[in-house]
């Protein structure tokens, strides 16, 4: 890894080389860088009699997920999941989100998996497919002596109409399996790849589980709360579940995940990158997101979602920004007597995070301008205000268990109108060779009166992809 850095390090000084026509001269007259989401406990409503019914109708096939710790023998993580197939003596095989099992598939040695249905029998079971990207995976456990078949959920073929009832089951927080009532009210807006509206209460513990129609077919898979707000939250479609299960079914056992969860991680940051950079070869990216062959069909929210790099103004400044249908942005500005500047901000931030484990979410990317005007500071005070920002942000230069510490670089860089000190700084991924964090740091340094810090994170991304949007960002600079 010392090496890889080492290498990648002389990459960045030739990257800066690359600036060269941007690079701020002597000579020049104008001289002078947030599953699994866990959620609060709601009170769910009683439930109507059709839900008792399908409750109790459905109840048999759902279990509880309990991840391990081997050398504590006590559960580290907890879920849901169901039952899908029964193949008697050849085992079950079930679903559940990779939020739930992700520690087990990164280190398979410290931890196993273990079911707990409502008979309250135990259950060992092995993890043999995952889905990174939509948040799924597939559990195989063996049969049990004795033990009659093991009821299972059909899959609805087609997608349920908006406004029709849906039924999430789950087991929230040990406190037994339920059934939470709700709608389905479409797919969720601004998404980059497709996930079902539901105006139904999931707590923590439901993950994994399944989501019903009223014909007790599953038409999606319990994901997350929607934070922040109450009485919404997401499923993912059932198709998605369908086509990892026919992969699961004709794979190969295997006891090693982490070469595979990278695989995945690179095919989402590409088609990211694809989507900013306007790459001819996103349609391709895409595909493999989707699990499609050749013939397969074109997911219309994938198809159609929008981002790329785009200039916007602020206090009448020109900055660089995001743009498109999976990009959010926000304002905001402070002034008053005690405060003897201005200051305003422009956050950006695109909708395409996965969970990874824990904390790390991959493959997602933030803008951030503050723009300081000096009011009745004296010159020293207000260069001293936002100096950090000239240098790599602190978090970057420090190592911890998922990355490495940064290698950083910083030069001069003339922009448009102004100048700026740029640091361009990179850590990589301790678990996953190949995918790094980049930091873009650029202060303005040529007004004593007026300051603007703009900041570009790129987290989870391939090198080449990391240099061509840090370019991108820095050519749009003013």
């Amino acid at each position: 890894m010392i090496s890889t850095l080492r290498a990648i390090t002389a990459c960045l000084i030739f990257f800066c080389a690359i600036l060269q026509p941007l690079r701020a001269q002597s000579q020049d007259k104008g001289s002078a860088v947030d599953s699994a989401a866990k959620a609060a406990l709601i009170p769910l409503p009683a439930p109507s009699a059709s839900a008792r019914d399908l409750f109790s109708r459905y109840k048999d096939r759902l279990v509880q997920v309990r991840v391990l710790l081997n050398s504590a023998n006590e559960q580290s993580s907890l879920g849901s999941g169901f039952v899908v197939r029964d193949d008697g003596p050849k085992g079950v095989w079930l679903l559940t989100n990779y939020h739930v099992v992700s520690s087990l598939a990164i280190n398979p040695g410290k931890f196993r998996l273990e079911l707990r249905p409502t008979s309250e029998r135990t259950v060992t079971a092995t993890l043999v497919a995952v889905d990174v990207i939509h948040d799924l995976a597939v559990l195989h456990a063996e049969p049990l002596s004795g033990a009659r078949a093991w009821p299972a959920f059909d899959l609805r073929d087609s997608a349920p109409a908006q406004g029709e009832r849906v039924f999430s089951l789950g087991n929230p927080l040990e406190l037994g399996f339920l059934i939470s009532e709700g709608i389905y009210n479409g797919p969720v807006e601004s998404r980059i790849y497709e996930q079902m509206l539901f105006s139904g209460a999931l707590n923590a513990g439901m993950s994994g589980g399944p989501a019903i129609d009223e014909s007790g077919r599953v038409v999606g898979v319990n994901v997350a709360t929607r934070r922040g707000g109450q009485l919404l939250a997401f499923l993912v479609p059932v198709r998605y579940a369908r086509q990892l299960l026919e992969r699961a079914w004709q794979a190969p056992p295997r006891k090693e995940w982490r070469t595979e969860i990278a695989r995945q991680l690179f095919v989402h940051q590409n088609f990211v990158a694809g989507k900013l950079l306007d790459m001819p070869g996103a349609k391709v990216v895409e595909d493999a997101v989707e699990g499609r062959g050749k013939n397969g069909k074109v997911d219309p929210t994938v198809a159609t979602a929008k981002a790329g790099f785009a200039s916007q103004t602020l206090a009448g400044r020109v900055v660089p920004t995001l743009d498109g249908s999976l990009t959010k942005c926000w304002a905001g500005g402070r002034d008053g007597e005690r405060l003897r500047y201005e200051r305003d901000t422009l956050d950006c931030s695109l909708r395409s995070e996965l969970f990874v484990r824990g904390s790390l979410y991959t493959g997602y990317l933030s803008v951030r301008h503050v723009l300081l005007r000096n009011d009745k500071l004296a010159t020293p005070q207000f260069l001293a205000i936002g100096s950090t920002g000239r240098s790599a942000s602190s978090f970057m230069q420090i190592a911890s268990g998922e990355m490495t510490a940064a290698e950083c670089r910083d030069d001069y860089v003339r922009g448009a109108a102004h100048t700026y000190r740029v640091a361009i700084c990179l850590k990589a991924y301790k678990k996953f060779d190949g995918i790094y964090d980049f930091s873009v740091n650029a202060t303005q340094v040529d007004d004593a009166h007026e300051r603007m810090l703009s900041t570009l994170a790129l987290h989870g991304v391939s090198f080449d992809n990391g240099l061509q949007l840090s370019r991108m960002f820095l050519e749009r600079l003013q």
